[in-house]
């Protein structure tokens, strides 16, 4: 590892996914920075102001809001109005991104897959050949 306090220094990027009864997080990208935590919260507020137009097919249909949360944290909440044809009246849809900045503190390498051991078939185990 490195960086100014022993650890690599991250922008995280968080996305809502919403379902019509619950919603979760989870990770959409992690960004290695290079550098220290100032080079990082640099790097996350800069993704934070760009996100919506980098990032959003046909980002001039979306509003959104940034929010700074923390020192180290911004909310950001898009929204699209389209007209339903269902319920023939303007709709709003709704979605959320999170950036934070991260220190990576821990860290182990993801052990490799191991085939399967071969299966002794029935007959052998029934003789007793195992």
């Amino acid at each position: 590892m490195s960086g100014e306090s022993g650890g690599e220094w991250y922008v995280l990027v968080e996305k809502m996914s919403a379902r019509l009864s619950d919603s979760s997080w989870s990770l959409d990208d992690k960004l290695h920075v290079d550098g220290g935590r100032e080079q990082a919260l640099a790097r996350a507020e800069e993704l934070s102001l760009s996100y919506p137009k980098d990032h959003l097919g046909g980002a001039a249909e979306y509003g959104y809001l940034m929010f700074r949360a923390s020192e180290t944290s911004w909310l950001l909440e898009f929204s699209r109005e389209f007209w339903s044809e269902h319920w023939n009246k303007p709709m709003t849809s709704t979605s959320h991104v999170r950036i934070s900045v991260a220190q990576l503190v821990a860290s182990k390498e993801t052990p490799p897959a191991e085939p399967p051991a071969a299966k002794k078939g029935i007959l052998r185990r029934t003789l007793g050949r195992d």
